[in-house]
This record gives C-alpha cells, sequence and structure tokens, in this order.
C-alpha cells in the first residue's frame, strides 16, 4: 500500500546579517546607492532579532523568491509553522507612523530606514505583508504595514 502526501518545503531564513546589509546585500540591487541605514530608529552593527533575510520562497505559497524579512517578532521563527498566535514579541515598543495607519498603539515594530539615490529613473519593491494572527484575532488585534517614500 502507497500512501501519498502533499507537502511544501520550507522558508529558509537567515538571521545573520545586519540592518545595512539587509538592505545593501538583500533589499535593493546594483545602480542604487544606499546611506544612513537604521533599525526602530537606531544605527545598529549587529543582528537583530525582528529582521533576517529569506530563500526559496518559490517552494511556498508566499510568491516572493528571496529577500528581507521584518518581523514583530522572531524573524527566525517565520518559516513556521504558526500555530495559533505563537508569536514572539521583540519589545520594540510603538512607532507613530504605524499607529496612525492602525488607529491604534503598535506594539513591536520592526521599522527599517534608509536613504537611497537610483542610478537609473525608476524604482521598483516588491512586498508580501502576512499576519500571524487572522484569521483568530481579527477583531482583538490590529497589525499594521507601512511602505513611505
Amino acid at each position: 500500500m502507497t500512501i501519498a502526501v502533499a507537502c511544501k518545503a520550507q522558508l529558509q531564513v537567515s538571521t545573520a546579517l545586519t540592518p545595512t546589509q539587509l538592505v545593501q546585500d538583500v533589499l535593493v540591487g546594483g545602480g542604487v546607492e544606499v546611506s544612513n541605514v537604521t533599525y526602530n530608529g537606531f544605527i545598529v552593527s549587529q543582528p537583530q532579532v525582528g529582521s533576517g533575510s529569506f530563500t526559496n520562497g518559490l517552494t511556498t505559497n508566499l510568491g516572493v523568491d528571496a529577500g528581507l524579512i521584518l518581523s514583530t517578532g522572531l524573524a527566525g521563527n517565520a518559516a513556521g509553522p504558526a500555530s495559533d498566535f505563537g508569536s514572539d514579541d521583540n519589545g520594540t515598543g510603538s512607532d507613530p507612523d504605524l499607529a496612525n495607519i492602525a488607529d491604534d498603539q503598535i506594539n513591536d515594530r520592526a521599522v527599517l530606514e534608509f536613504d537611497f539615490v537610483p542610478n537609473g529613473d525608476s524604482i521598483k519593491f516588491n512586498y508580501v505583508f502576512g499576519s500571524e494572527e487572522y484569521p483568530e484575532f481579527v477583531c482583538s488585534y490590529n497589525d499594521a504595514f507601512g511602505f513611505f517614500l
């Protein structure tokens, strides 16, 4: 007797890069000059628990092959599995821009800011927003995502 089981490959997550390395080596491509990288308002020279990079995304339902992770919890846990609001918090507090979007207080922000100058006349970013809180906590918590240029 043969039993078939549907499987999906796992996202490969790394939390070894600093915020500056994530921006320069993962987020932007060639032809972009980057400066003034901050994470949650500070210049940091160590990897942060709420940020990381991922690969192997096209073997999942994410829709993006590789990129940057910003997480309100531990970025290393982004590959899952998630189970009934099992996230960690990172203790980074609120952000006024995100609180304005959410129309509520924000906990555990993950804010990556930087200046950039493209060599060309256009820029393009692909992003995916996900929340572990849906659908169980849809009326209890309000996640927010902002992409400000």
